[in-house]
């Protein structure tokens, strides 16, 4: 009796281990479980906040390198300022420098129009008072010059050239040798020969009589056999159908005409 009721407390005490033990371990493994729940969501928390570090940290650099840029724009704008400041400064001076030439040419233009006007009637005058050589032309060219000088848009500057080339073609004529064909007041067609502004001579076509002008008379005066050859020898001469040579011919002076003693 005695040895069964010892085994079989034995058994009941070995179950109540195996009892003890089981909730024991199945206590402790919820606990486990729990724990690393926690552990887990602290890990989840850590990433969660390194990531938020990581994000400010981003942004912190990014605002970091837009002030550096912001800066550096700074910097330039300043340098572009100083630039277009002395730029502005010296197109101010070039504008003062400007208007101050517009007030002397306006000034200049208060002369120079009205001495141009002179120029002309000057010119026109010793035209009159010339050998009448070229009178069609010499004479269109005062005329244009003259309607040129009330046109507006032809500078100031460009009217005082045409006037003084109009000079230099008088002036041209006055050392240059020249033979032409123009109708005359008789509406005959002469040939004419210009020796500067010295003499004048007219010479028909055939080349068979000739006349020089003379301007004491103001009319043309019919020259000898004799001046006619040399005449036209120094008409061949300036055609250039004849070589350059030393001309003597007569100055129209009343002794040398037809009829003269």
């Amino acid at each position: 009796m005695s040895v069964f009721w010892c085994d079989a407390a034995r058994k009941f005490a070995l179950s109540i281990g195996l009892i003890s033990s089981s909730v024991f371990t199945f206590a402790d493994t919820d606990a486990l479980k729990e724990g690393r729940s926690e552990v887990a969501k602290g890990v989840s928390s850590a990433a969660k906040s390194q990531q938020k570090i990581n994000n400010t940290d981003d942004a912190l650099q990014a605002l970091l390198q837009e002030y550096r840029e912001t800066n550096s724009e700074i910097d330039q704008l300043k340098l572009y300022n100083k630039q277009m400041t002395a730029i502005v400064a010296n197109q101010d001076a070039e504008i003062q420098k400007i208007d101050q030439q517009v007030r002397e040419i306006e000034f200049t233009e208060q002369g120079i129009l009205p001495l141009m006007s002179q120029m002309l009637d000057s010119l026109d005058q010793f035209n009159q008072l010339d050998l009448p050589f070229l009178q069609a032309e010499r004479a269109t060219r005062l005329a244009k010059l003259r309607n040129l000088m009330s046109r507006a848009d032809i500078t100031v500057s460009e009217k005082y050239r045409r006037v003084l080339e109009a000079f230099q073609i008088e002036v041209e004529y006055g050392r240059t040798l020249e033979t032409y064909r123009e109708k005359a007041d008789d509406n005959i067609v002469y040939d004419y020969l210009r020796i500067g502004r010295t003499s004048l001579y007219r010479l028909t076509l055939a080349g068979d009589a000739a006349w020089a002008w003379d301007k004491t008379r103001a009319n043309w005066q019919p020259l000898t056999k004799d001046v006619l050859r040399d005449v036209r020898k120094a008409q061949n001469v300036a055609r250039q159908t004849a070589a350059p040579e030393l001309l003597t011919l007569p100055l129209p002076a009343p002794a040398q005409f037809k009829g003269a003693q």
